[in-house]
Parts: structure tokens; sequence; C-alpha cells
């Protein structure tokens, strides 16, 4: 569109990059993109203002997914670390339970290679935890700043 100076429908243009139908109905920024370069060679400063709208409340939208993701990430690397830790922590129990600490006193060095691994993993845990926390923060944050944001555009004025 940019280059011949012509604006193309959207069905035009998922014929021409042959794609499916419904692609720019999926990919919002590359449909945001076409209403712009659409409203550039109409000269139509509001409905430029409204597509830079969308283009917004896309790449918002598309941030708010990566976060989340990450999220799901420090979820699962914190479960890891809990696990670690209550298996540590069965070890321990076991050994108490057999009484293998107090009969054998040859065992100390592995009882506190035992509990340097107990601890390392309990530090895991809570720089994992800290990190879980900082992040939902962040994302508490964003998740805010970017609905202020898409609130504040408005509704999107469709073309009439």
């Amino acid at each position: 569109m940019r280059r011949n100076h012509q604006s193309l429908s959207d069905a035009e243009i998922t014929r021409r990059a042959r794609v499916n139908p419904q692609y720019l109905q999926r990919h919002r920024d590359l449909k945001a993109d076409a209403e712009a370069v659409r409203a550039h060679l109409a000269a139509d400063r509001p409905r430029a203002q409204a597509a830079a709208a969308a283009g917004r409340e896309a790449a918002l939208m598309m941030e708010n997914r990566m976060l989340l993701a990450q999220i799901a990430d420090l979820r699962r690397d914190l479960e890891t670390a809990r696990a670690e830790l209550r298996a540590v922590r069965a070890r321990d129990l076991a050994a108490n339970a057999r009484g293998d600490l107090a009969s054998r006193p040859t065992r100390d060095t592995e009882i506190e290679a035992l509990r340097r691994g107990r601890d390392a993993a309990l530090a895991a845990v809570r720089r994992a935890e800290a990190d879980l926390l900082a992040q939902r923060n962040v994302v508490q944050r964003l998740i805010a700043e970017n609905t202020r944001l898409i609130g504040s555009a408005g509704p999107p004025s469709l073309p009439g």
C-alpha cells in the first residue's frame, strides 16, 4: 500500500499475502498497521489516531501475554525448588527415623552435605519466591498501566 499509494482492503491484503482470511483478525498489530497506512493515504487524522490507539492496545496486550508467560515460568521454577526441598527434608527425616545419624558417627560428612543441600534448596526457594513476588508486582503495575492506557484511548472509531 505504501509503495503504490493504494489503499487495500483486509481481504485483498490477505489474498495477496496468501494467508488465511482471518489472519489479520488474529494479528491485531498488523491490522492496526494496515489501518494506519489507509488513514495516512486518505489523510484522515482521526482515523490515523484511532489506528495508532489500536496499535498501542495490541502491543500492550502482547506485553501482557508475555508477562503472564514469565509468571508461569517462575511458578514452575518455584515448584521445582519446593520439590527439591521436600526431598531433602524427607531424606533427613528418614535418616533420623532409622537412627542412622546417632549410630554411625562416620556419616557426619554425609549429614553435613545433606544439610548444605537442604540449606541451598531452601535459599533457592526463598529467592524464587522473592522473584515471583517482584514479577507479580511488576505485572500488576503493567496491567494497571495498560488498562489505564487502553481506557484513556477511548473506543476506536470505526470508519463510516
